[in-house]
Formats: structure tokens, C-alpha cells, sequence
């Protein structure tokens, strides 16, 4: 059984300056302005200066493109943004506040207990979510055979297809945090040991890796959302801790070992530790106690307490098959703190079939217009058709549909030191197949749905 995938996250390439690529409303509009222009010369040429002037300026804002977008809606982008980013820094820097900035401060953590211990819920409040977290421990590529490698893959496909059928699940989110040093205390997930040897031999187990000079370690997380029914947070919490263990068998399959959902401590820690790497392990165990001191977010980059960060996101995705091996080198270890989270938003089963089948007819209908048009048939319009028929047959041998997005997180020390990992973080995404672009104007919403505490940015952001 496999999945298919639809792929949102980003802005199409935007480059250059210049009219081309105009829309069809700019092209209509275009049009229409040039025929008013042509009337009002034959009717009285003595008013075509009055009436010529504000609506050439009006057509070149709307027809001039500035890196792939029209005028009006970059000069509307920025400004927006400005007016934005200054009523976060008011609202954030207010005295007495005691909430996470930005997108965040509308969450709050719940606490509940299951069989392994306390475990902490992230609470988004005005969409009425509930989020709980995974650490998982990947098995690696590494002494696997291919065979085994190809059954992880399709248990992952069935995991994804299987989330279609389940209506409380809004997105599962896959962070993968890479750095010099582990970013959550491991307070909860090894029980203590009743002998000083065992001590010993798992204090050389859990220590990082070491690559080179750097000490290199990676933290997976797999955050399941759903949806809070009637504001009862406590039924709602043991009703997702149950389907997180039921998903939790299905995804032991997947090459991954499953542990038990993060604590409050460890989740408070996880979240101030993104905001300051450098921060030793956080002794409170309220949600308050995970923010940072200071934001201040800019165009290109966002700064948080001691560390700088460049937030990247998914403009476009491989447009061929790739091997697992080939996402090793953007998610493998790195001398500076990253984070990569794959966004999987599942469509209902029942919608899935509808939206397989459209898009299946707008491919055919795709062809058969150029075929009417004697225009000779592109390589990737055949790849489009063939890929929705693929599609297509696939949901009805019980294949899900899943929304899939990116979205990437690079910190540093300063601005200087965050310009050279911005470039080898850049030369891993271009290895790995995948086109990433910095999210110019939005990178605080991208630093949080990094940190799979269950915001995921609207689409097209």
C-alpha cells in the first residue's frame, strides 16, 4: 500500500524583475486598461492625459513583477510584515508577561499520567488542539539490507494511509533536531540502575557521538495533533494517549524504536532549549518556564536570546523517485543546531476519493487540450498524467492522501557564524534533492512549527 502525497509549504521560485510570467487576472486587466486607453482617445484625446497618467501607474503596480510577484503585493507583503513585527515586539516586551512570543503565546501545556509517568500535552488554544510528543529512536541505514529498508518504507506508507481514517488527527509532524550537544536531559527515559558499573555503561551509551572535533548528537520527534472535543481536555488527553499507543505499534514497524510521550519537564526543556541551546536543563516544569527572555524577529533571520536562526522552507519538492539514503545528508548530524520537520497533514478518506479523482481529470484534460491544439505533448505533462493515474489507482487499493510540507531551522552563536551554516545547510538540501528557500518576512511562524509543539503555518506561508 503506498500514499500519495500532495506538497504545500512555500512560495513558487520567485527571481528577477520584469513583466513575464503575469497572471491570468494581471493579463486580463492589462488588457482591459490598454482598450479604456484606446476608447477614451477616440472619444476625447484632451482627457487621455488626465485619466492616462493614475492609470498607467496602476497597471505598472499590478503588472510589474518584483521576484516572481506583482507590486502591489510586495509593497502590501512588507508593509504588512513591518506592522506585524512591531505590534509582536510591543505585545512580547510588555511588562509582566509571562507567555511564549508570537504564534505561541496562545499555547498553554496540559498534564496528564499514563502507565510510564507524567506526560505534558501543548495546548493550542484558539484552534482548540492537543498535542502530544514521540521521541523515537531511529535503527539507522547502517548494517540494514535493502529488503528491510523497503519494509520500513511501505509500514510507513500503511502509518500515513492509516492516519486517513482516523477523523481527530489534524497533522503528525517529524522533527529531526541535529547539534553539538543533546538538546533534551534524558530525565525520563532512563530509570535509574542499581549498580555503579550499569551506571557507567550507560552513561557511555547515551554520550554524543563523536565526529571530528564536535560532539554530534540527533533528537527524533514524532508529534501526533488532534482535535479537542466539547473543551474537555482531560477526556480528550487519555483519548490521544490511547491512539498514540495504538499508533505507536504501527510505527515499531517503521525502523524506528518508540518511547514513551515527553514529560513535562523534558518538553519545557525541549522548548527553551530551541530558543537557547546554550541554556542547562530547566529545573521548572511550567509551560512559562520554556520561554525566552528576548525575540526580535527581522526579514532574513530571527534572533532569540543568545543564538540567531535562518528558518527555511519547502518550495518544491524532488520531482523523481529518490532512494531513503538520499535525505542523509539533510538530516544527518552538523557542527551547528538544526531542525527539519516534515509536516504530514492526512485528507479524510472520504475526501481523498473526490480529490484523486479531480485531479486525475485535470490531467486528462490537460492532454487532451494540447492534444486539440496540435501542440506537441511536454515531458513533464506526461509526467503529471502519468503520476495522477498512478495516483489514482493507487487510493483505490487503499492508499491515503497526504498533504506534505517542510520546514528547517539553522542557529548560531551571531550572524557571521550563521552565514557559513546557512551555507553548508543550502549545499546539504541541493544534495538531497530537495529545493529550500529562506521564508523572507516570516520566521518566527517557521521557528515554531519546528519545534512540533503542534503550530503548523498556514499554506503558502
Amino acid at each position: 500500500m503506498s500514499t500519495g502525497t500532495r506538497t504545500y509549504g512555500g512560495w513558487r521560485e520567485r527571481r528577477g524583475f520584469g513583466l513575464a510570467g503575469m497572471s491570468g487576472a494581471q493579463t486580463a486587466g492589462a488588457l482591459g486598461v490598454v482598450v479604456l486607453l484606446l476608447g477614451l482617445s477616440l472619444l476625447n484625446p484632451r482627457v487621455l492625459p488626465i485619466v492616462g497618467v493614475p492609470l498607467g501607474l496602476a497597471l505598472g503596480l499590478w503588472t510589474v513583477r518584483i521576484r516572481g510577484e506583482s507590486a502591489v503585493a510586495w509593497l502590501g507583503r512588507h508593509a504588512t510584515w513591518s506592522l506585524a513585527r512591531r505590534r509582536r515586539r510591543a505585545s512580547y516586551r510588555a511588562s509582566g508577561t509571562y507567555r511564549l512570543p508570537g504564534v505561541l503565546a496562545t499555547f498553554a501545556m496540559v498534564e496528564t499520567s499514563s502507565a510510564g509517568g507524567p506526560v505534558g500535552m501543548t495546548w493550542d488554544q484558539p484552534t482548540n488542539a492537543l498535542t502530544t510528543v514521540l521521541p523515537v529512536e531511529p535503527l539507522g541505514l547502517s548494517l540494514v539490507t535493502e529488503e528491510e529498508v523497503s519494509e520500513w518504507v511501505g509500514a510507513w506508507d500503511d502509518w500515513l494511509a492509516h492516519l486517513g481514517y482516523l477523523p481527530d488527527v489534524k497533522h503528525v509532524v517529524v522533527t529531526v533536531h541535529t547539534g553539538p550537544s543533546p538538546p533534551v536531559p534524558p530525565t525520563s527515559r532512563h530509570p535509574s540502575v542499581p549498580s555503579t558499573m550499569a551506571a557507567e555503561v550507560l552513561s557511555e551509551l547515551t554520550e554524543p557521538h563523536v565526529s571530528g572535533d564536535a560532539d554530534h548528537q540527533a533528537l527524533t520527534l514524532v508529534s501526533v495533533t488532534v482535535g479537542v472535543q466539547r473543551n474537555d481536555l482531560e477526556a480528550s488527553g487519555q483519548r490521544l494517549l490511547e491512539l498514540v499507543s495504538t499508533l505507536s505499534t504501527t510505527l515499531s514497524r517503521c525502523g524506528v524504536r518508540v518511547l514513551e510521550p515527553m514529560s513535562p519537564a523534558d518538553l519545557v526543556h525541549w522548548v527553551r532549549s530551541a530558543f537557547d541551546p546554550t541554556q542547562p536543563p530547566t529545573v521548572g516544569a511550567t509551560w512559562s518556564d520554556g520561554r525566552p527572555t528576548s525575540t526580535e524577529e527581522f526579514w532574513d533571520h530571527y534572533r532569540h536570546d543568545a543564538s540567531v536562526s535562518a528558518a527555511y522552507v519547502w518550495d518544491e519538492a524532488p520531482g523523481a523517485r529518490f532512494t531513503p539514503a538520499v535525505l542523509t545528508r539533510l538530516f544527518g548530524p552538523s557542527g551547528y543546531h538544526k531542525r527539519v520537520s516534515l509536516v504530514y497533514e492526512p485528507v479524510a478518506a472520504h475526501d481523498a476519493v473526490r480529490e484523486v479523482d479531480r485531479q486525475a481529470e485535470a490531467a486528462a484534460f490537460r492532454a487532451q487540450y494540447r492534444r486539440r491544439l496540435g501542440r506537441d505533448e511536454l515531458a513533464r505533462d506526461r509526467a503529471d498524467l502519468e503520476k495522477a493515474r498512478e495516483t489514482a489507482a493507487d487510493q483505490v487499493r487503499g492508499a491515503g492522501l497526504v498533504d506534505v510540507g517542510l520546514y528547517a531551522v539553522v542557529s548560531a552563536s551571531d550572524l557571521t557564524e550563521l552565514a557559513r551554516c546557512t551555507v553548508d545547510f543550502e549545499n546539504r538540501a541541493g544534495e538531497s534533492r530537495v529545493r529550500l528557500r529562506r521564508n523572507y518576512g516570516s520566521q518566527a511562524p517557521a521557528f515554531a512549527c519546528t519545534l512540533g509543539v503542534g503550530y503548523v503555518p498556514p499554506r503558502g506561508l
